[in-house]
C-alpha cells in the first residue's frame, strides 16, 4: 500500500469515525437524562460536559502532537479510535449501574451532575478530541496544500458525524434500540483504528519518521495570528450554535416535537457544513483575504437564516399555504405537512450551514504556515470553535430563549452578525461591504415580529381568535382562545389539553383518587392545561396534590389566566394550598422523591413526542409501584397497545378503563356505576363543576364501557423500555394507538 494509497483509505475511514461519535452522543446524552433528568438545565449541562472533554482533548493534542514522528502519530490515532470504541461497548452498562445506580443522589445537585457526566463522558471526549490534530500531523507535510486537506480531513469527519446523526436518530436507534446502536458505533471505531494500523505499517514514510524540531508555542512569528484567528473561530462558533438552537425550537415545533426531529435539523446542519468544508478545501488556495471573507460569512450566514425563518412566518399567514405549514390541532402530524415540513428545515438550514462550513479552511488558511505546528494550530483552532459552541449553548438555551424567546433571539444574532460587519466597516478596504451587511442586518431586526406574533400565527391562530404566549429556556406554550370561547394549550407544537377542562383529562385526574378509599396523596406526572391536577383533588379526603411540569410556560399560561379570568377552576389551582405545582423532570422527581403515594398519576405526553418513552417505559412504571403507599393506585394514560402491555408487566392487578390503566400490586376495588355516583356528592360535584365539567360526559367515561381485568402479572416481550422505548419511535416499530 503505497503513501497516497494509504493517506485516501485512513480519510475515508475517518467518516466512520464521525459517524460512531454521533451515535454515542446522541445515546449518551439519553442516558445521563436518566440520571440527571430530561429537562433544558440538565440536557445543556450534559452536552457542556460532552464539550469540555472534547476542547481537553483539542488541547492536549495540541502540545504534543507536532512531537510525534508522523508514523507514530498515526498509530497513536489508531489507537485512540480502538480505545473510543472499546469505552463505548461497556458504556451503557456502567452508566446504568454506577450513575443511575450507585450515584444516582448526586443528581440531586445541579453541579454534581455536570461533574458526574464530565467524569462519566471524560476519556471517551479527550480521546474524540485528539483525533483530528493527531491525523492532520500524521498526514499533512505539504504547506501549500495544508488548508485544503486538513479541510478535507474535517469534512469527512463531518459528514461522517451528519449521516451517523441522521441513520442513528432514523432509523438505527428506534429499529434495534439504544444498546445495538451504540454496539455499531463500537464496532465503527474498531475498523478505523485497524485500517489506521494497517496504514501506518504499510506506508513508506521514510523523513516523515524524522520529528522535526517544532519552535515553542508562543514565541513563533504568527502566533499573534494565531490567537487572534482563534477569537474569530469561537465568536463564529458561539454564533453557529446559537442558531442551532433556534432552529430546533423553531422546527421541533413545527413538527410537533417528535422524537426525529433534533436528528433530522441536526443531520442537516452537519451535511451543510461538510459541503461548506468541501467546498472551502478547493477555493481556499484562491483566496487573496481570508480574514476578511471569514467576518463576511459570519454576517451572512445569519441574515440567510434570518431571511428563511421570516420568509417561512410569512408563508404561514398566506391561506393556502399555512395549512401545510401549521397543523397543531392533530395527535400526530398528516404526512402532507410533515412532508412540507422536512422541505421547509432543509430550506432553513442547509444554506446557512454550507456557509459556515465554509469559514474552517479560511483559518486553517491564514494559521498553517508552518509545517512543524500543524497538529498544534488544527488543536487550538479546534478547541477555540468548540469553546464557541459550548458558550453559545448555554448562553442560547439558558439565557436568550428564557428573557427573549425565539423571536427575540432572532434579533440578537442578526445583531451579531451586525456586530461582525462592524469589524469590517471600521476598516478601508471592505468598508463598504461591511456598511451594506449592517444594513441589512438592521432591516432584518426591524422586520422581526414579537414573540406572540410570531408562535400565535405559527399555531394558526386568526384575527378572530386570541393567543397568550408563554417562552422560555424549558419550552413554548401557547393558549389559544377560540371564537366561541373554548381555550386549548399547546405544549412544544402539539395540542395537549384544554379549558373548560376537557372530560378525558377530568377522567385521567379524578380517577384514581375517586376509586382509592383514602387517597391523602396524590402525585401527577404533567399539568397541561391544569385539568388533570385540579380533577385530582375532586376527593375531599385528598390532603396533597403534587403535581411536576417539564415546561415551565405551561405554568406561566395557567397563572396569566387564573389572574386575569380565574374560570375553570384555575384560580382554585393555584390558590388552594393542598395543589403544589412545580416545574421538573417528573420522573425524576419521582425517583429522587423519598416518599410514597396513594395515587400515582401520568397525563404523559403524546406517547410519539421526544423524550416520552420516559414515560411509557417498564423502568418507570417499576418505580412508580416502588413509591406507591401500600394500597396505592397508579393511573396511566393507555395511548398505544403496548402502553398496556409495558404496564401488565410491572402491576398484577390492572383494570383497563379506556382511555386508563390502573395498576396496583393488590385488588382495585373498581364500581363503575358507583364512581358515576360519587360525582354526585356535593363536595365533588361543587368541584367539577368549577371548572365547567360536562358531569354527564364524565359519568359516560365510566359506565359507558365494561373495564377490562386482569389479576396476573403479563409477560409480553414487545414493550417500551428506557433503551428501546418503541412507541417514541412509531415510524420503526408497528404500533396500534388506542387513541
Amino acid at each position: 500500500m503505497g503513501s497516497a494509497t494509504s493517506r485516501f483509505v485512513v480519510t475515508a475511514l475517518f467518516f466512520l469515525s464521525g459517524f460512531s461519535a454521533l451515535i454515542y452522543q446522541t445515546v449518551w446524552q439519553r442516558l445521563l437524562g436518566l440520571f440527571g433528568g430530561s429537562d433544558t438545565v440538565s440536557a445543556s449541562l450534559v452536552v457542556s460536559a460532552f464539550l469540555a472533554g472534547l476542547g481537553i482533548g483539542s488541547l492536549l493534542a495540541g502540545l504534543f502532537a507536532d512531537r510525534l514522528p508522523r508514523r507514530r502519530a498515526l498509530l497513536l490515532f489508531a489507537l485512540v479510535e480502538v480505545l473510543i470504541g472499546a469505552y463505548a461497548a461497556i458504556s451503557i452498562p456502567l452508566f446504568q449501574d454506577v450513575l443511575l445506580g450507585m450515584l444516582i443522589e448526586l443528581s440531586r445537585s445541579r453541579a454534581l451532575t455536570f461533574v458526574a457526566a464530565f467524569v462519566a463522558l471524560l476519556i471517551p471526549t479527550v480521546l474524540m478530541g485528539l483525533s483530528l490534530p493527531l491525523l492532520a500531523r500524521a498526514l499533512v507535510s505539504d504547506m501549500d496544500k495544508a488548508a485544503g486537506r486538513i479541510s478535507v480531513l474535517y469534512g469527512i469527519n463531518t459528514l461522517g458525524a451528519g449521516i451517523g446523526a441522521l441513520v442513528a436518530g432514523l432509523w438505527l436507534i428506534g429499529s434495534f434500540g439504544y444498546w445495538p446502536a451504540v454496539l455499531w458505533g463500537a464496532i465503527c471505531n474498531g475498523v478505523v483504528g485497524l485500517g489506521a494500523l494497517v496504514a501506518a505499517g504499510a506506508r513508506d514514510m521514510g523523513h516523515e519518521d524524522e520529528v522535526e524540531n517544532a519552535p515553542a508555542f508562543g514565541v513563533s512569528a504568527d502566533s499573534a495570528t494565531l490567537r487572534n484567528w482563534c477569537v474569530l473561530v469561537f465568536a463564529s462558533g458561539v454564533l453557529a450554535v446559537a442558531l442551532q438552537v433556534a432552529w430546533y425550537r423553531l422546527i421541533g415545533t413545527l413538527l410537533q416535537g417528535n422524537a426525529y426531529g433534533f436528528p433530522y435539523i441536526l443531520g442537516l446542519l452537519l451535511v451543510g457544513d461538510a459541503i461548506g468544508l468541501f467546498v472551502g478545501a478547493r477555493l481556499v488556495a484562491r483566496i487573496a483575504d481570508p480574514r476578511s471573507l471569514f467576518i463576511r460569512l459570519q454576517a451572512a450566514m445569519v441574515l440567510v437564516a434570518a431571511l428563511s425563518i421570516l420568509t417561512l412566518y410569512a408563508l404561514a399567514g398566506v391561506d393556502g399555504l399555512s395549512g401545510l405549514l401549521v397543523n397543531v390541532d392533530r395527535f400526530q402530524l398528516p404526512p402532507a405537512n410533515a412532508a412540507t415540513v422536512i422541505a421547509v428545515a432543509f430550506i432553513l438550514v442547509v444554506p446557512a450551514s454550507v456557509l459556515f462550513g465554509l469559514t474552517f479552511p479560511l483559518s486553517q488558511r491564514a494559521v498553517q504556515t508552518d509545517a512543524r505546528l500543524v497538529g498544534h494550530r488544527v488543536g487550538m483552532i479546534q478547541l477555540a470553535n468548540i469553546l464557541g459552541n459550548s458558550i453559545g449553548g448555554l448562553i442560547t438555551g439558558l439565557i436568550l430563549l428564557r428573557f427573549l424567546g425565539t423571536a427575540g433571539t432572532l434579533i440578537v444574532l442578526l445583531a451579531a452578525g451586525a456586530a461582525f460587519a462592524l469589524v469590517l466597516a471600521l476598516e478601508p478596504a471592505p468598508k463598504r461591504r461591511g456598511l451594506v451587511l449592517i444594513g441589512a442586518s438592521v432591516t432584518g431586526m426591524l422586520l422581526v415580529p414579537s414573540n406572540d406574533a410570531f408562535w400565535s400565527r405559527l399555531h394558526g391562530v386568526n384575527p378572530r381568535q386570541a393567543a397568550q404566549v408563554a417562552e422560555d429556556h424549558t419550552g413554548l406554550a401557547v393558549l389559544r382562545r377560540f371564537e366561541n370561547g373554548f381555550h386549548r394549550m399547546y405544549i412544544q407544537g402539539h395540542s395537549q389539553s384544554c379549558l373548560p377542562v376537557c372530560t378525558v383529562h377530568a377522567f385521567l385526574g379524578a380517577l384514581g383518587p375517586l376509586v382509592h378509599p383514602s387517597p391523602q396523596s396524590v402525585l401527577v406526572v404533567g399539568v397541561g392545561a391544569g385539568g388533570t391536577p385540579y380533577a385530582a383533588g375532586a376527593n375531599p379526603a385528598t390532603q396533597t396534590v403534587r403535581a411536576v411540569e417539564i415546561v415551565a410556560p405551561v405554568l406561566t399560561l395557567i397563572d396569566r389566566f387564573a389572574a386575569a379570568d380565574g374560570r375553570f377552576g384555575m384560580k382554585r389551582l393555584r390558590e388552594d394550598k393542598r395543589f403544589d405545582i412545580a416545574v421538573g423532570d417528573g420522573r425524576h422527581d419521582l425517583f429522587l422523591a423519598g416518599r410514597s403515594y396513594d395515587v400515582i398519576e401520568a397525563d404523559a405526553i403524546l406517547p410519539h413526542t421526544a423524550f416520552s418513552g420516559l414515560l411509557y417505559s417498564r423502568e418507570y412504571f417499576q418505580k412508580v409501584r416502588e413509591h406507591l403507599a401500600p394500597g396505592g393506585i397508579a393511573v396511566q394514560w393507555a395511548p398505544t397497545e403496548r402502553t398496556i402491555a409495558t404496564f401488565r408487566t410491572v402491576f398484577p392487578h390492572v383494570i383497563y378503563a379506556a382511555p386508563a390503566l390502573l395498576g396496583s400490586v393488590q385488588p382495585i376495588p373498581y364500581d363503575p356505576a358507583a364512581l358515576a355516583r360519587r360525582t354526585e356528592e356535593p363536595a365533588i360535584r361543587d368541584h367539577l363543576v368549577a371548572a365547567e365539567v360536562n358531569l354527564d360526559d364524565l359519568k359516560r367515561f365510566f359506565t359507558g364501557r365494561a373495564p377490562v381485568v386482569w389479576s396476573t402479572t403479563g409477560s409480553a416481550t414487545d414493550i417500551n423500555a428506557d433503551l428501546w422505548p418503541k412507541d417514541e419511535y412509531w415510524l420503526n416499530n408497528s404500533h396500534v394507538p388506542t387513541y
